[in-house]
């Protein structure tokens, strides 16, 4: 019987090597050389090595037919917003960021990893988040410049999985929307998140993203 990746957990190869998410615990394992034991299909990730599978399954992270979450591509990053700080601040993006860190003390501080994860896909809008491309970029261009001028001031603010969080939020109750990228790269091994909307990155460089390659996708 084939077996599957669990939808709590992703997988990429990046060369010959094989990385792991477990979303449920946050935690990831690079696997050297077993990049060709397992298939990355349409419909989940299939283990084809029974040793590999039995490890996969003493953790948890195996389901015996294909996962119901949807493999979600996205383009690779070609630009990005420079990270502009806002020189002028709108009372009504200030307001807006302020209400949407409020809430994090009630759906990320307490909260683990893969519940954060599930509360931003519960929340994805009808709309396709590439749909933003087609639009123009005043408007989200000023709005993050504004997310990244208020930042250093906000308590709490965390790393890239918190930074990204909360400005899909805020982007979100503004009427945007974006992909949550989770990218990892190896030698050395590094992991980050970012928001994407097309090929444009929302909330870093291009440049910097170039060496990291998507495991998942919100």
């Amino acid at each position: 019987m084939a077996s599957y990746l669990s939808d709590q957990a992703a997988a990429v190869g990046l060369g010959d090597d094989l990385v792991l998410l477990d979303a449920r615990r946050n935690a990831y394992f690079c696997l050297p050389g077993a990049a060709s034991l397992v298939r990355i299909e349409p419909t989940g990730v299939r283990i084809d090595d029974a040793d590999l599978a039995a490890e996969l399954s003493a953790a948890g992270l195996l389901s015996d037919a294909a996962g119901t979450r949807p493999m979600i591509l996205v383009p690779r990053p070609a630009r990005d917003l420079g990270l502009k700080v806002a020189e002028r601040l709108c009372a009504a993006d200030v307001m807006l960021i302020l209400a949407a860190w409020a809430t994090m003390f009630i759906d990320y501080h307490p909260r683990p990893f893969g519940h954060v994860v599930r509360t931003a896909q519960a929340g994805r809008s009808g709309r396709r988040a590439d749909d933003a491309a087609r639009e123009p970029e005043q408007d989200l261009s000023q709005l993050v410049a504004t997310f990244e001028r208020l930042l250093p001031w906000l308590p709490f603010q965390g790393v890239c999985f918190y930074r990204a969080f909360l400005l899909l939020r805020v982007l979100r109750w503004r009427g945007h929307d974006a992909r949550w990228v989770f990218g990892v790269r190896t030698w050395p091994f590094m992991a980050h998140c970012w928001l994407q909307v097309g090929d444009l990155v929302l909330d870093d460089t291009a440049d910097r993203l170039d060496a990291f390659k998507p495991i998942l996708v919100v």
